[in-house]
Protein backbone atom coordinates (compact mmCIF):
# COMPACT_ATOMS: atom_id res chain seq x y z
CA UNK A 1 0.00 0.00 0.00
CA UNK A 2 1.28 3.49 -0.91
CA UNK A 3 1.61 6.02 1.88
CA UNK A 4 0.26 9.49 1.16
CA UNK A 5 2.04 12.77 1.80
CA UNK A 6 0.33 15.78 3.38
CA UNK A 7 -0.49 17.01 -0.13
CA UNK A 8 -2.67 14.01 -0.90
CA UNK A 9 -0.30 12.34 -3.35
CA UNK A 10 1.40 9.04 -2.77
CA UNK A 11 5.08 8.72 -1.98
CA UNK A 12 5.53 7.03 -5.33
CA UNK A 13 3.87 9.95 -7.14
CA UNK A 14 6.05 12.42 -5.21
CA UNK A 15 9.17 10.48 -6.19
CA UNK A 16 8.05 10.50 -9.83
CA UNK A 17 7.48 14.26 -9.75
CA UNK A 18 10.92 14.80 -8.19
CA UNK A 19 12.59 12.62 -10.82
CA UNK A 20 10.80 14.48 -13.63
CA UNK A 21 11.83 17.88 -12.25
CA UNK A 22 15.41 16.75 -11.77
CA UNK A 23 15.48 15.49 -15.35
CA UNK A 24 14.08 18.79 -16.61
CA UNK A 25 16.72 20.81 -14.73
CA UNK A 26 19.54 18.54 -15.89
CA UNK A 27 18.35 19.12 -19.46
CA UNK A 28 18.50 22.91 -18.93
CA UNK A 29 14.82 23.39 -18.19
CA UNK A 30 13.28 25.75 -15.66
CA UNK A 31 10.59 25.65 -13.03
CA UNK A 32 8.58 28.06 -15.20
CA UNK A 33 8.56 25.46 -17.96
CA UNK A 34 7.56 22.74 -15.51
CA UNK A 35 4.69 24.91 -14.30
CA UNK A 36 3.60 25.86 -17.79
CA UNK A 37 4.37 29.57 -17.39
CA UNK A 38 4.92 31.39 -20.65
CA UNK A 39 7.67 33.89 -21.41
CA UNK A 40 4.95 36.52 -21.69
CA UNK A 41 3.69 35.77 -18.16
CA UNK A 42 7.21 35.99 -16.76
CA UNK A 43 7.80 39.25 -18.60
CA UNK A 44 4.59 40.66 -17.15
CA UNK A 45 5.83 39.78 -13.66
CA UNK A 46 9.19 41.36 -14.47
CA UNK A 47 7.49 44.59 -15.59
CA UNK A 48 5.36 44.58 -12.43
CA UNK A 49 8.48 44.12 -10.30
CA UNK A 50 10.14 47.05 -12.04
CA UNK A 51 7.08 49.21 -11.47
CA UNK A 52 7.23 48.41 -7.76
CA UNK A 53 10.97 49.12 -7.72
CA UNK A 54 10.47 52.47 -9.48
CA UNK A 55 7.93 53.40 -6.80
CA UNK A 56 10.49 52.66 -4.08
CA UNK A 57 8.64 49.53 -2.94
CA UNK A 58 11.84 47.52 -2.79
CA UNK A 59 10.57 44.77 -0.48
CA UNK A 60 7.63 44.11 -2.76
CA UNK A 61 9.86 44.21 -5.84
CA UNK A 62 12.23 41.79 -4.10
CA UNK A 63 9.38 39.28 -3.70
CA UNK A 64 8.52 39.44 -7.40
CA UNK A 65 12.13 39.18 -8.54
CA UNK A 66 12.86 36.31 -6.13
CA UNK A 67 9.90 34.44 -7.56
CA UNK A 68 11.14 35.08 -11.09
CA UNK A 69 14.62 33.80 -10.21
CA UNK A 70 13.00 30.66 -8.81
CA UNK A 71 11.04 30.26 -12.04
CA UNK A 72 14.03 30.87 -14.32
CA UNK A 73 17.40 30.91 -12.60
CA UNK A 74 19.20 31.24 -15.94
CA UNK A 75 17.72 34.63 -16.88
CA UNK A 76 20.39 37.17 -15.94
CA UNK A 77 17.94 40.10 -15.98
CA UNK A 78 15.94 38.45 -13.19
CA UNK A 79 19.11 37.84 -11.17
CA UNK A 80 20.23 41.45 -11.69
CA UNK A 81 16.84 42.84 -10.67
CA UNK A 82 16.81 40.65 -7.56
CA UNK A 83 20.31 41.78 -6.64
CA UNK A 84 19.31 45.41 -7.05
CA UNK A 85 16.23 45.00 -4.86
CA UNK A 86 18.34 43.25 -2.22
CA UNK A 87 20.86 46.09 -2.35
CA UNK A 88 18.12 48.68 -1.91
CA UNK A 89 16.84 46.81 1.16
CA UNK A 90 20.38 46.85 2.61
CA UNK A 91 20.81 43.10 2.29
CA UNK A 92 24.28 43.64 0.87
CA UNK A 93 25.72 40.16 1.36
CA UNK A 94 22.80 38.54 -0.49
CA UNK A 95 22.90 41.24 -3.17
CA UNK A 96 26.61 40.61 -3.63
CA UNK A 97 25.96 36.90 -4.17
CA UNK A 98 23.42 37.60 -6.90
CA UNK A 99 25.59 40.26 -8.55
CA UNK A 100 28.40 37.70 -8.67
CA UNK A 101 26.05 35.23 -10.37
CA UNK A 102 25.23 37.87 -12.98
CA UNK A 103 28.94 38.62 -13.37
CA UNK A 104 29.53 34.97 -14.31
CA UNK A 105 26.50 34.98 -16.62
CA UNK A 106 27.63 38.21 -18.34
CA UNK A 107 31.41 38.00 -18.42
CA UNK A 108 31.77 41.18 -20.49
CA UNK A 109 29.36 43.41 -18.54
CA UNK A 110 30.84 45.94 -16.07
CA UNK A 111 27.49 46.78 -14.46
CA UNK A 112 27.21 43.86 -12.00
CA UNK A 113 30.91 44.24 -11.14
CA UNK A 114 30.32 47.92 -10.34
CA UNK A 115 27.38 47.03 -8.11
CA UNK A 116 29.49 44.36 -6.40
CA UNK A 117 31.86 47.19 -5.48
CA UNK A 118 29.00 49.21 -4.00
CA UNK A 119 27.95 46.23 -1.86
CA UNK A 120 31.53 45.57 -0.79
CA UNK A 121 31.81 49.18 0.34
CA UNK A 122 28.58 48.91 2.30
CA UNK A 123 30.00 45.78 3.95
CA UNK A 124 33.15 47.65 4.96
CA UNK A 125 35.46 45.94 2.45
CA UNK A 126 37.03 48.87 0.55
CA UNK A 127 40.10 47.00 -0.76
CA UNK A 128 37.89 44.40 -2.44
CA UNK A 129 35.64 47.17 -3.75
CA UNK A 130 38.67 48.86 -5.30
CA UNK A 131 39.64 45.60 -7.02
CA UNK A 132 36.13 45.27 -8.47
CA UNK A 133 36.17 48.84 -9.71
CA UNK A 134 39.60 48.39 -11.29
CA UNK A 135 38.32 45.28 -13.08
CA UNK A 136 35.26 47.14 -14.34
CA UNK A 137 37.27 50.14 -15.52
CA UNK A 138 40.35 48.44 -16.89
CA UNK A 139 38.95 45.27 -18.40
CA UNK A 140 35.19 45.34 -18.85
CA UNK A 141 34.31 48.89 -19.87
CA UNK A 142 34.41 49.24 -23.64
CA UNK A 143 34.79 52.75 -25.12
CA UNK A 144 31.54 54.12 -26.47
CA UNK A 145 29.55 51.26 -24.95
CA UNK A 146 30.11 51.68 -21.21
CA UNK A 147 31.13 55.33 -20.87
CA UNK A 148 28.57 56.18 -18.18
CA UNK A 149 29.34 53.23 -15.92
CA UNK A 150 33.07 53.79 -16.46
CA UNK A 151 32.77 57.42 -15.36
CA UNK A 152 30.79 56.40 -12.27
CA UNK A 153 33.31 53.68 -11.46
CA UNK A 154 36.25 56.08 -11.81
CA UNK A 155 34.67 58.58 -9.41
CA UNK A 156 33.87 55.83 -6.91
CA UNK A 157 37.36 54.32 -7.22
CA UNK A 158 38.93 57.70 -6.49
CA UNK A 159 36.81 58.01 -3.34
CA UNK A 160 37.62 54.43 -2.28
CA UNK A 161 41.36 54.97 -2.76
CA UNK A 162 41.15 58.19 -0.67
CA UNK A 163 39.29 56.27 2.05
CA UNK A 164 41.90 53.51 2.06
CA UNK A 165 44.75 56.04 2.16
CA UNK A 166 43.13 57.87 5.10
CA UNK A 167 43.27 54.77 7.29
Amino acid sequence: MNAQTDTGITDQEADSISENLLGLWKAGGTLAQAMGLTVRECEAMYAYGHALYAQGKYNDAFKIFAQLVAYDHMESRYQLALASALQMTRRYEEALQHYMIVTVMRLDDPVPVYHCAECLLALGRPAEAAESLELAIGTLCKPGEHDVIKARAEVLLKAVRARIAAK
